[in-house]
């Protein structure tokens, strides 16, 4: 391997040091802030409380699209403000986050769903810059909507009752990218061979909500208005004591407002057919990727994958289901798969999704960018039983991933992006897909299979293990043998097969038999551990 994990830890650290020592004010502009120090208020938790509440006082009645991306402006001109003089103004001079009422659960899990998350820039190869994301109420737009030709420009004689549309830019619509967006006049504006680069435009939040009500995600909200080759990524949780949740980077649901108006969902970064990408094999041809409400892993809706085989071909099938944003392409080119039309993350944790199917013959895989070169996951059999799975690949476990797209086989990136969800067979298929997400909290703990107490030895105590926790589902269970987030038959089968010792074992009894032998011990596994990665070393 070309770095251990522990390696790409301290390079963190030391880049955020050094980012640090190169300003004695500001601080490091993408390293992630525990606290936002509110003039008049002094330091108060970021994610938990500085961003809902700028989520409720800016633009709290909106849909829950709209909401997620007022999120991210908020953080993002907050970490701004922080890095440029270590502190942020309460009110409309900076942004507002002391108002009337407290914030209610949605404009919490605005915080939440997006946490983290701050918009940045490319400098012309220069390194990245983190943006103002300036925003202002704007213009009601009245539409009419064209989902084939998403705008939020207002029409002549649309409500403007803060006078503020001036300020509003729409870099996405008017194909401007780069040094030709030049930002709004909200800011200063540079020119185009030498802009002023935290300046991307401004924001319309009645616009937003707009674009929201009509099913575009907060992602392309933030392109629309800030141009598709701003970068969305996490801040860095090197060197600080922030940790994030489990992070779902698409879901199929439906959404909500404040006062519970529902509103249509849309497809996230698997927008696009599953045979856009020409990675596709053409013995798929007219297979097709739409929302469904027939299943869901989670909330109201998931994915229905159907895949049409084209049986005289007589060849395995690849699916190459790309991840991007709608509004990604500039430049002249669409950059779908591209870091810059996904959230770039950090390669901690494990990645994954959920599927649900009947269909046998199929194995699956996630493919990532760490940045410029591609891992693919190591292909895992689709289990075809018709109930949810879940399917997950480790980021710092070497194991997990093969070479692939130019890479070497090691996610060893400080950041990643989701390239694509892949799945092969060889006859027809329908899969449901949901619930794609980063977990950083997920740590590879080595085990022996079936040692489902974690003692070191496959015995009749893991059978305990499995029967107390049989039916079971989520993730990281004990004794989710084969890691698909449910205990059933296939993890008993996993133990019996390593017990070794011969004896039948019924998954109805009271208890289980005493073993005729000690065979299951497997060994005893001295393991250390280093950052996040496990080494071990047979003893």
């Amino acid at each position: 391997m070309s770095l251990s994990a522990a390696v790409r830890q301290l390079a963190r650290v030391a880049a955020v040091m050094a980012a640090t020592l190169f300003s004695a004010v500001a601080v490091a502009q993408f390293t992630a802030l525990p606290n936002i120090n509110v003039i008049g208020s002094g330091s108060v938790p970021t994610d938990t409380d500085y961003v809902p509440n700028c989520v409720l006082c800016e633009n709290g009645g909106a849909s829950y699209e709209a909401l997620k991306a007022q999120a991210v402006a908020a953080r993002t001109y907050a970490y701004y403000k922080m890095d440029r003089s270590g502190s942020i103004a309460d009110g409309t001079v900076d942004q507002v986050y002391s108002c009337s009422g407290s914030p209610q659960a949605i404009h919490y899990a605005a915080a939440r769903d997006t946490e983290g998350e701050i918009l940045s820039i490319e400098n012309f190869g220069g390194g990245d810059v983190l943006i103002a994301a300036f925003y202002v109420a704007g213009a009601i737009p009245t539409g009419p909507f064209d989902p084939a030709n998403p705008s939020a420009v207002p029409n002549a004689g649309d409500s403007d009752p803060t006078n503020t549309q001036k300020w509003v830019t729409y870099p996405y619509e008017n194909g401007l990218s780069g040094g030709t967006n030049t930002g709004t006049p909200l800011g200063f504006q540079g020119t185009r061979t030498n802009p002023n680069w935290p300046n991307r435009g401004a924001k319309s939040q009645n616009g937003a909500d707009f674009l929201s009500d009509n099913s575009v995600s907060y992602v392309d909200i933030l392109k629309y208005y800030y141009g598709a080759d701003i970068q969305l990524r996490t801040a860095s949780t090197a060197g600080t004591s922030v940790t994030y949740g489990r992070k779902v980077l698409t879901s199929f649901d439906n959404y909500a407002d404040r006062s519970r108006r529902t509103y249509q969902g849309h497809e996230g970064y698997f927008n696009r057919d599953p045979t856009y990408s020409g990675s596709t094999t053409a013995n798929i041809a007219g297979s097709t990727a739409e929302r469904s409400a027939d299943t869901a892993h989670e909330g109201t809706h998931s994915q229905l994958i159907d895949i049409t085989y084209d049986e005289s071909s007589g060849e395995e099938f690849l699916l190459r289901h790309v991840s991007a944003a709608r509004f990604s392409d500039f430049g002249g080119s669409q950059n779908v798969a591209a870091g810059v039309a996904n959230l770039r993350f950090e390669a901690d944790g494990a990645v994954g999704f959920w599927l649900k199917t009947d269909d046998p013959g199929l194995t699956v895989s996630i493919a990532l960018d760490d940045p410029d070169t591609g891992e693919r996951g190591v292909f895992k059999e689709v289990i075809a039983d018709n109930q949810w799975r879940q399917y997950r690949w480790f980021i710092d476990r070497d194991e997990d991933w093969d070479a692939w797209s130019g890479g070497n086989g090691v996610v060893d990136g400080d950041l990643v992006t989701v390239d694509s969800i892949q799945i092969k067979g060889s006859s027809d298929a329908q899969v449901y897909l949901d619930t794609v997400f980063w977990d950083p909290s997920a740590e590879f703990e080595p085990r022996f299979s079936g040692d489902y107490n974690r003692d070191g030895v496959v015995d009749a105590a893991d059978y305990t293990t499995w029967r107390s926790l049989n039916g079971a589902v989520g993730g990281r269970i004990a004794a989710d043998g084969n890691d698909d987030g449910v205990v059933d038959e296939l993890d008993l089968a996993i133990w019996r097969n390593n017990y070794d010792s011969g004896a039948a074992v019924s998954p109805q009894s009271d208890s289980a038999p005493e073993p005729s032998s000690l065979a299951g011990l497997l060994g005893v596994a001295l393991c250390r551990w280093i950052g996040r990665r496990a080494r071990c070393v047979k003893s």
